[in-house]
């Protein structure tokens, strides 16, 4: 078995052999702060820090009143007004004991637990509730970042909250002492602007407070989310991220009267490079994705794996219609599939077309803005060619192609120990459970460590209703978490925490 696969089917005997930390705990501390995640959930939904234009300087507050209550003194920076960012530090013995030793330090070095303030807007319509009340109902809460990346934070407040426990237990001080049982610094940082690069936000962070972020690894979104799929529970754990190219295309024609038409209308043109560069293409199997897909072919019931083999044959949109059919027959669940097609290869998505001055004009231009998601390997340049060859030599003399904006994939190594901590602390808690490497569609904050040279892993855990279409909230509508989700994962992130900066 390779040492990334290992990583990924790891025993918990063979990280906890002395059982879970969280078992150590007194259960009923541990129930309580469980459930105050919820409560620092709502806090931070309810200091609204939509970006644009940001203000994260309200959440940031927020944050900064739930960590001083546990006797912290955690540090704010705002070098654009509004965009405030914080960070704390809790001490291990390494550090303690040699105050000049290297925060990356793979042997003792610090674990970065970070995180995103800002959230995405959200329009009223559509939503039964108001998006930033922080509304309890239902066992779950509602509003806007409970999913992106608010709740995330909760569970990461969370785990400062039960090792300032430890220190209080033992007649510490969290706040400047060593933390009983940790061997590694623990940091707790939240920055502006993710959702718009990080430009103004963890770029600056990197720049003029890199102690904030220098450590031997680092955990942020969004993984060890449950997926149940064809009876299988599927927890990912995000190894890689895809970069993003975005190109601005105009396309030519011929201005005329809209009583003569005919095939020199660029919007005509225009839709048939919609039509040509949204076709899916074949799968890419780089690294992580082989990982990926060995791992489902492995673990998934025939009928499944079926399927499986279905949507890797995928090349169109025709050939994915009628696999949807065939997988929601096998048990696969829909946002599974949807991801899949995501990670499994480049993307490139249509999301703005304008074209035309009155309706009796034929247009002369229209201007067409395509997202490309790319995997790791793939240049930007890549990303260019593989447009131009999709639109077709017949369309290319009239299609011009810009690239606006450009961030490189990231990846990490797919055999790092924190891999196997975090599939063990799961699979205690759930034998049966499915780990595996993914490649998130999306960017997040790692575009800035990741080259930073700081490891990055995607791992927020919740243990999810299989009907929770938790997937499709990101920066949807009802946006919503469980209690029961933040509560456990409170307490699987702990033991990740302890199995890796512990003595």
């Amino acid at each position: 078995m390779s040492g990334a696969a290992s990583r990924f089917n790891a025993q918990p005997a063979e990280h906890f052999p002395n059982g879970l930390p969280s078992l150590d705990l007194d259960q009923a501390l541990l129930a309580k702060i469980g459930a105050e995640a919820a409560d620092d959930l709502v806090t931070l939904i309810r200091a609204e820090s939509v970006n644009p234009p940001g203000n994260e300087t309200r959440a940031a507050r927020a944050l900064i009143t739930l960590l001083e209550r546990e006797g912290l003194t955690p540090e704010f920076y705002e070098p654009i007004p509004d965009r405030g960012n914080v960070s704390v530090r809790l001490r291990g013995s390494a550090s303690a004991q040699n105050p000049s030793l290297d925060p990356r330090d793979p042997a003792s070095g610090a674990l970065l637990l970070f995180a995103h303030l800002d959230v995405v807007p959200a329009n009223q319509d559509g939503w039964t509730v108001d998006p930033f009340a922080g509304v309890v109902k239902e066992g779950y809460v509602w509003g806007r970042g409970a999913v992106d990346m608010k709740g995330a934070l909760a569970v990461q407040v969370g785990v400062i909250r039960l090792l300032c426990a430890r220190a209080r237990a033992a007649g510490l001080n969290p706040a400047t002492d060593p933390i009983p049982g940790l061997r590694r610094d623990i940091i707790l940082t939240a920055t502006a602007d993710e959702e718009t690069g990080g430009d103004e936000g963890i770029a600056l962070v990197l720049r003029d407070r890199r102690h904030w972020l220098d450590a031997a690894v680092a955990l942020t979104e969004a993984g060890g989310v449950t997926i149940t799929a064809a009876g299988t529970r599927i927890y990912p754990i995000q190894v890689a991220e895809k970069g993003f190219a975005r190109f601005a295309l105009t396309i030519s024609g011929r201005w005329g009267h809209a009583s003569m038409p005919d095939s020199d209308n660029a919007l005509l043109r225009a839709a048939l490079v919609v039509e040509r560069v949204s076709t899916p293409g074949p799968v890419q199997f780089v690294p992580e994705n082989e990982a990926l897909v060995a791992a489902l072919r492995a673990a998934l019931p025939a009928a499944a794996v079926g399927g499986l083999e279905q949507l890797l044959a995928e090349e169109t949109f025709e050939d994915a219609a009628p696999l949807n059919a065939r997988s929601r027959a096998g048990g696969c669940a829909p946002e599974l599939l949807r991801a899949l097609r995501a990670v499994l290869r480049d993307t490139f998505a249509p999301t703005i077309l304008a074209s035309g001055i009155r309706s009796n004009v034929l247009p002369g231009s229209a201007t067409l803005t395509v997202d490309s998601r790319i995997l790791p390997g793939t240049s930007a340049d890549d990303a260019r060619a593989a447009m131009i060859a999709r639109i077709g030599s017949d369309l290319a003399p009239f299609v011009k192609v810009d690239l606006t904006e450009y961030g490189a994939a990231v990846s990490n190594n797919l055999d790092h120990e924190i891999l196997g901590i975090a599939s063990a602390a799961i699979r205690a808690r759930d034998s049966e459970a499915l780990l595996m490497p993914v490649v998130a569609p999306w960017a997040t904050d790692a575009k800035t460590t990741v080259p930073a040279g700081i490891a990055t892993y995607g791992f927020s855990p919740y243990l999810l209703d299989p009907e929770e279409r938790f997937m499709e909230r990101f920066h949807g509508i009802d946006e919503r978490v469980s209690l029961e989700a933040l509560a456990w994962g409170v307490a699987v992130l702990y033991d990740v925490t302890m199995g890796y900066a512990g003595e």
